[in-house]
């Protein structure tokens, strides 16, 4: 009935609304930055904090928790750095995830058991004599998700197949999505990450609530699109999308990232009406108009 979770990324944030619409009387968030979804654009977890104050769901952003224990009586009291304690039935850590490889025998061919494999860009693991041994997926800690996995698998059966291949969308073009109401979907570079490798950056955004599709869900349905523009190539390094169907929209942007196609040539390329794609249409408006 009351469920707490320590940590507001992307499985805390989906744990906490599929618990709240389970049933959980009382479900709260902890977050020790700023904001739910840190490693997204700053709107993304706003966006979602808002949805989930609406639905009931208390979220505690800068605070950390300093200790958990559970009473005689069965509850869990959660404390905070501020004095303040949280009570509830169970508590939820969503704090990060560590490779699992503590049984595997690692030792015996010289690396460290419990740490991610160090990978070159066909998989092998570096440091194994005869370069016989290949990890894929959370393992290598490239990126944590089933379909990059699934993609380094694809390579690395290629490699042993003798094709010349090498992963590096796992580095340049990742989409990621939450699956939260609403959807919070990426990929590539948040702004702030782009200005921090030194790309000159242009963003635009726009609204679902600005396409006909966005009727479709409702006379309120709200959500944003945003770029994130090489100014002096004129391609997308990074693009985020909130609201409903923004999980079908990441991958035209992943296309666009991959592909390495510029904005000049994604006006030619035209979505269907009325589709929430329509989107890009709005987005690359916004380009032409700001300087």
């Amino acid at each position: 009935q009351r469920l707490l979770i320590l940590g507001g990324g992307a499985v805390g944030v989906e744990m906490a609304q599929a618990f709240r619409r389970l049933g959980a009387a009382e479900v709260t968030i902890v977050e020790m930055v700023d904001r739910l979804l840190a490693v997204e654009e700053p709107f993304a977890g706003e966006e979602l904090a808002a949805a989930f104050e609406a639905e009931g769901i208390g979220v505690r952003t800068s605070v950390q928790a300093t200790a958990a224990a559970r009473r005689d009586d069965g509850t869990v009291v959660l404390t905070l750095g501020s004095g303040d304690e949280l009570t509830g039935d169970e508590l939820l850590v969503a704090t990060g995830r560590r490779p699992v490889t503590d049984d595997l025998g690692l030792e015996t061919v010289g690396l460290e058991a419990g740490a991610p494999l160090d990978v070159d860009d066909q998989l092998r693991v570096n440091g194994v004599d005869g370069g016989w041994l290949y990890a894929v997926g959370d393992v290598n800690g490239r990126a944590l998700l089933t379909h990059q996995g699934k993609y380094q698998a694809r390579i690395v059966g290629d490699v042993i197949a003798g094709r010349d291949i090498q992963a590096w969308a796992d580095h340049a073009a990742v989409p990621r999505v939450v699956f939260t109401d609403p959807q919070v979907a990426a990929v590539g570079m948040t702004e702030q990450q782009a200005r921090d490798a030194g790309i000159s950056v242009k963003t635009v955004t726009s609204t679902l609530g600005d396409v006909a599709a966005g009727a479709l869900h409702g006379t309120d349905t709200t959500g944003t699109a945003k770029l994130v523009i090489d100014r002096p190539r004129r391609l997308i390094v990074g693009a985020t999308f909130t609201g409903p169907g923004a999980a079908e929209l990441v991958h035209a942007a992943t296309v666009a990232i991959v592909g390495r196609v510029s904005l000049d040539q994604l006006w030619h390329a035209v979505p269907a009406f009325p589709t929430l794609s329509e989107i890009w249409l709005r987005l690359l408006e916004a380009d032409r108009e700001a300087p």
